[in-house]
């Protein structure tokens, strides 16, 4: 099957007449700005120490690691949550690989989803598509590795929701999709490409990749590469202003700094990367790929509970309530207590964004009665994050809606001069710590060469 990944680089070479190196890097430097610590940036910076390179990495926020944003609940005796990056996948060969060799346990972490629709709850196996759809979505499934290009850049044009009643999906089967398919993409599917997402369920594990995850926290992942770089090599509260081209040198203003290489790595988001004063500007139609994106509003809430009441180590819920996705943060950590962590998306988590935490304490637990009475008096703290309130990503992860994946994607993707781009807005998955990496090594192999 040619995947994503693969079919990515052929259009990209074929349509956009470019590759990953442009000629200006056949005389290969040895210095390099990356521009944020996130997974992209820190995965860009160890792949050029390795090969000997000097870099200097620079981050806005105060914190290394970006999106990756492991949190230990107060007064739960070490239980940790997850308020960014979540989940390795099966298919996560690279970040698995990473894990093996810095010498961080995997663990098991999948789930089994109740339904919570109009205050009846039915257990895992109690709830399903219709027969109808079942059959429609295994036959597009299955015919997924038969897709011409132009077939697929067809199905790029239209929105998920069109696309699956268009094949026989029943209104209720669409409602139901909807509630389970946009805890993916961080928005309704009505407002996402039907090949991006007919892509990531034809290409993902059974479990749609939230397979795994790294005992003790994801930000172990974060500290192994700090120790690799050198934290004297990555500057923290570095805010990027412009990022000026002369003469083969790069230069990266960040405050009242200068910082002069021989090449840069960009992996700011989108939002940040608008904010950026290019000189050489960047070409019009990469400044206008950049306005087009918009990251998904995704609001992740986890409370601590007196005990975890909803028995199952494997606990998942999808809901029709403000608080949309409920799944268990805590599966194999030690003690009575426990983190069930509500996950809701688009217009439901600028509601929930809206409340302070007492507030948003009240909403998420008393969405739980129908489920379990008594979840509102078990709650004993919360710790929340807006995504779509950060100051740097203003969303969680990249949301490609009907004609932008092979439309602004590509064009996003576009080295400008002896500046490459990286992060996980042009990955072939958004969303996921492996498409952060595989861009930040993509961009520092395409400097080595």
């Amino acid at each position: 099957m040619t995947n994503r990944r693969e079919f990515l680089k052929t259009i990209g070479a074929a349509s956009l007449g470019i590759a990953l190196a442009p000629n200006v890097f056949t005389q290969r430097r040895r210095s390099c700005v990356v521009v944020g610590s996130g997974l992209a940036g820190l995965s860009a910076a160890l792949r050029l120490r390795t090969a000997g390179w000097s870099v200097t990495v620079l981050e806005a926020r105060n914190r290394i690691g970006g999106r990756v944003f492991s949190h230990v609940m107060p007064e739960s005796g070490g239980l940790i949550c997850e308020l960014g990056a979540e989940w390795v996948g099966e298919s996560h060969e690279r970040i698995i690989e990473l894990c093996r060799e810095f010498e961080i346990p995997l663990q098991k972490h999948q789930f089994e989803d109740y339904l919570l629709r109009n205050g009846k709850v039915s257990r895992p196996g109690e709830w399903d598509f219709s027969p109808q759809a079942k059959a429609a979505f295994e036959k597009m499934i299955a015919d997924y590795e038969r897709l011409t290009a132009l077939q697929k850049q067809r199905l790029d044009r239209t929105d998920w929701w069109t696309h699956l009643s268009d094949i026989g999906f029943t209104r209720d089967d669409l409602l139901l999709r909807d509630l389970a398919d946009s805890t993916d993409f961080g928005e309704s599917i009505r407002h996402v490409s039907a090949f991006s997402a007919l892509a990531e369920y034809a290409e993902s594990s059974p479990k749609n990749e939230m397979d795994y995850k790294m005992t003790g926290g994801n930000s172990r992942l974060v500290d192994e590469f700090i120790k690799r770089i050198g934290k004297e090599n990555i500057r923290t509260g570095m805010k990027v202003s412009e990022i000026n081209q002369r003469a083969g040198t790069v230069t990266v203003k960040a405050g009242e700094e200068s910082f002069r290489a021989d090449a840069c790595i960009c992996t700011a988001p989108v939002a940040s990367l608008r904010k950026i004063k290019f000189n050489p500007p960047l070409p019009a139609a990469q400044r206008e790929a950049a306005q087009r994106l918009n990251y998904s509003r995704i609001i992740k809430n986890s409370v601590l509970y007196e005990e975890r009441f909803w028995k199952d180590d494997d606990f998942s819920m999808i809901t029709d309530t403000t608080s949309h996705y409920y799944f268990h943060s805590t599966q194999k950590q030690p003690g009575t207590r426990g983190i069930l962590t509500a996950y809701a998306i688009g217009e439901k988590a600028d509601v929930l964004a809206s409340q302070d935490d007492p507030r948003r304490k009240n909403v998420i637990t008393r969405d739980l009665i129908d489920f379990d009475p008594k979840a509102p008096r078990l709650a004993k703290g919360i710790a929340s994050y807006a995504w779509q309130r950060d100051e740097y990503t203003e969303g969680a992860y990249a949301l490609y809606r009907p004609g932008q994946w092979f439309g602004i994607r590509p064009v996003l993707a576009r080295p400008h001069l002896k500046v490459l781009f990286a992060g996980e807005h042009i990955a072939d998955w958004q969303g996921f710590m492996e498409g952060a990496v595989n861009t930040g090594e993509d961009a520092a192999n395409a400097l080595i060469k």
